[in-house]
This record gives C-alpha cells, structure tokens and sequence, in this order.
C-alpha cells in the first residue's frame, strides 16, 4: 500500500463522493477509481460500496480507514521534519475555506499572508463545514477555516473571529423600516438559507428548529451571494452573517434588521488535526489570524 492510494482512499472515505475527491486531489475521477480498485486489489477486499447517489464504507473499509489516517498524519509529519532538518520549511499552504469566509474574509487575508510570506504557494479548496473537517480529518488540507458549529472528534477547533447573524429583506419590503425582527416572526415569511451542512444552515436549524427548515416556506440555496440576490429580488427574507452583506446594506440594496431575543452570535473557527503540529506555512496564517480581534 503506497501513500497516494491511501489518501485517495481516506479523501473518498471521508466525502463519500468520487467526483469531489477527486477535484480536491487534482486528479482525474478514472484515475481516483482505478486508484483505489488497486487499492482493492492489495487488501483483496472492496474498500467502498458503490451506491446510486453516495458511496458508503464496506466492513474491511471501517477498519481500514483509522490506520490510513493514521500512516498518512505520520507521512506528512516525518517529510515535515525531513524538510526542517534540512532548512526546507514546507512552503505551500493546504487550505479549506467555508464559502462565506472564502468571499469575505479570504481575500484581504491572503493579501496580508503573501505580503509577509512571499515564497509561499497557497492552495485554497473551498466547501461547507461539515466536508472541510472531513478533508482536514483524511489529510487532504491542513487547515480550515469555518463558522460554528465545528466540531470533529479528530480535530482541534479553535475561534478566531466573531460575527452577528441578521435578517435581510430587500428595500421595499414590508420590513424595511424595521430596526429588528422577532425569531418567532421568520415562520411566517418565506426563508432563504443555506443547504444542510453548511454551517449557516446548523446556526438557522439551531435558532428555528428542524421542523421550521422542512416546511414549504424554505428555499434552500448552495450559496450566500444566491440568497443575497434573491432577497433584492423580493423572493423572501434571510438570515446570514453581518460580514457578507455589509456591501449591501453600505448601497442601499439590502436592509440589515437585528435579530431580537435570540443569541445570533457566529462564531469563525480554524481547525486542524488534534495532536499534531502545523506546518510553517499554516502557523504563518494562524499567526495573522490569530492577531484579529475576536469581533467581526
């Protein structure tokens, strides 16, 4: 068994989808499947069960996966100190950002990152929370930046940055000349969120309940800039971060209303594998991150 096909393994393990591991890894979705069918052929077992809309674990994949894990960290770790001893700190950043971050937050940040770490390459894979911790948890990136929820028994969670959550509604709604908005009051208006596993859609699930996103007033869309143009559009009010519409609302083409009697506070989050030690590339950008205030 060679490093390469355990990753592959361990990336489609954790996404359970060829296709996405396969544009995480760089790779073409044929050489992913034959990879791991070599894989396969080593152990003399299927790893993966192949399913219409998903790819699940066989019993001989579930005992596979903590021990590639574990040989993959160890890999990565002892060509880090090889590259240390020699004078080679490891120079490309491997970085996962939750869409909302990756919009708002990424390009300022990187900017500041490259100002002070010229000879570094960045590689930046972006998706929601629960598919970043997973690609963190297989060794696919070191390190992801997400809102909460966050939370991995292979991973350490540490905040960096909060933010308030706030209703949107377009200009001409009946909201508009509102200063806030009652949680209970959203039930009877069409919502617009993000889709299940995007840490938006955990907060909303959290402040609403999961009856309230199941209802026919829902509109689930895959990203934040959908739900902005839709709210302008009149299909509907929103609840999203204060960071991504601050644009917006500094045009006069969306309203910010407060959310009244409820904890809207986000919370941003960088997460890495427990127990072991970045690389100098990402300690670069945990040390910029880190030097924020705690306040959006």
């Amino acid at each position: 068994m060679d490093i390469p096909k355990l990753r592959i393994f361990a990336t489609v393990a954790r996404l359970g989808n060829f296709t996405r591991a396969a544009e995480l890894l760089y790779l073409t979705q044929p050489t992913v499947s034959q990879q791991l069918a070599t894989l396969e052929a080593q152990i003399g077992a299927p790893l993966i069960e192949r399913l219409p809309r998903r790819q699940r674990l066989t019993p001989a994949g579930e005992a596979l996966l903590p021990y590639a894990e574990q040989i993959l960290a160890l890999a990565d770790a002892a060509a880090e100190a090889a590259r240390a001893a020699a004078g080679l700190a490891d120079r490309t950043l491997r970085l996962g950002a939750g869409h909302t971050l990756a919009t708002y937050l990424l390009p300022d940040l990187l900017g500041n990152y490259r100002a002070q770490f010229p000879n570094c390459a960045v590689r930046i894979t972006v998706g929601n929370t629960a598919e970043l911790l997973e690609l963190v948890a297989a060794g696919a990136v070191e390190l992801a930046l997400v809102g909460s929820p966050a939370s991995h028994p292979q991973l350490s969670v540490t905040p960096f940055m909060h933010d308030q959550l706030v209703v949107i509604v377009a200009p001409d709604d009946v909201w508009a000349t509102r200063e806030g908005v009652v949680l209970d009051e959203l039930c009877s208006r069409v919502l617009l969120t993000r889709e299940p596993g995007s840490a938006l859609h955990a907060s909303v699930e959290r402040l609403l309940g999961t009856p309230a996103l199941a209802g026919d007033n829902v509109i689930l869309l895959g990203e934040t800039e959908a739900i902005k143009r839709s709210v302008e559009a009149g299909l509907g009010v929103a609840l999203v971060q204060g960071i991504a519409v601050e644009r917006e609302v500094a045009q006069g083409n969306l309203r910010a209303l407060a959310l009244l009697g409820a904890d809207d506070t986000r919370t941003y989050n960088y997460a890495q594998r427990a127990g072991r030690e970045l690389s100098a590339a990402a300690r670069g950008l945990v040390a910029l991150l880190t030097s924020r205030k705690l306040t959006g």
